[in-house]
């Protein structure tokens, strides 16, 4: 019940600091984290096919993730998987990976928005996101479905708040997959809002097992980035 509250209250929040009233989908797609961004060789960035939709995890493009395949899992709790906010126009999502598909260990980041016509719907939408997320359970597993997505999932989120009146919640994954006695998957899945905009970005990569986690740490820092470029 307190991370219910917990999580609720910073998306009640709101957006009481200085900047844009407003933003485009043109201003979102400038601000996006890109692979020069990265400083690093072997980084590639594209843009994602909005018809494209994947197969063993369908998130339509209006709507956000707040529980990782919870619709595939087995666990004693069940809610939903993703959560549509009302009246939300998609931005088209942009993708920062390794160049080499065999790079397991380099992060890859997908970011994304979604666009509302006032402050107020966005900021009604960030709350229904912030209380779908905490209901997800700590621990799960999924057993059907392709091989990569099944094993256990251990997810955490704690509140996530910007100086410059961003808030939302920062969600934290670890993926076990059975078929691996050696890596696991570190994923951070950041929701965010101010003004009339949500965004979202999505932080994945494979540590090996007893490493510890950093995903969470990558998505904060790519978010500073782009938040800096829509100030």
């Amino acid at each position: 019940m307190r991370r219910l509250v917990a999580l609720c209250a910073v998306v009640l929040a709101g957006c009481g600091a200085s900047g844009p009233s407003s933003y485009t989908a043109d201003d979102v797609k400038a601000a996006y984290y890109t692979a020069k961004d990265g400083h690093a060789a072997g980084l590639e960035d594209y843009w994602v096919d909005d018809e494209y939709h994947s197969h063993a995890n369908y998130v339509p493009r209006e709507a956000l993730e707040v529980c990782p395949l919870m619709q595939r899992a087995n666990a004693p709790v069940r809610v939903e998987n993703i959560i549509r906010p009302k009246a939300a126009e998609p931005v088209s999502e942009f993708v920062v990976a390794p160049a080499d598909a065999a790079d397991i260990r380099t992060p890859a980041i997908t970011q994304g928005a979604l666009l509302f016509g006032t402050s107020a719907i966005a900021d009604e939408g960030m709350q229904a996101v912030g209380a779908a997320m905490s209901k997800c359970p700590p621990s799960y597993e999924v057993r059907g479905g392709p091989s990569p997505i099944l094993g256990t999932y251990a997810v955490s989120a704690r509140p996530l708040d910007t100086e410059d009146g961003w808030t939302g919640v920062i969600q934290q994954i670890a993926h076990t997959n059975p078929a691996d006695d050696v890596y696991y998957e570190d994923a951070a899945h950041v929701v965010v809002q101010r003004a009339n905009v949500i965004l979202y970005l999505d932080v994945t990569h494979r540590k090996i097992i007893g490493e510890r986690s950093d995903a969470p740490a990558k998505a904060e820092a790519v978010l500073r980035t782009v938040l800096k470029r829509l100030a």
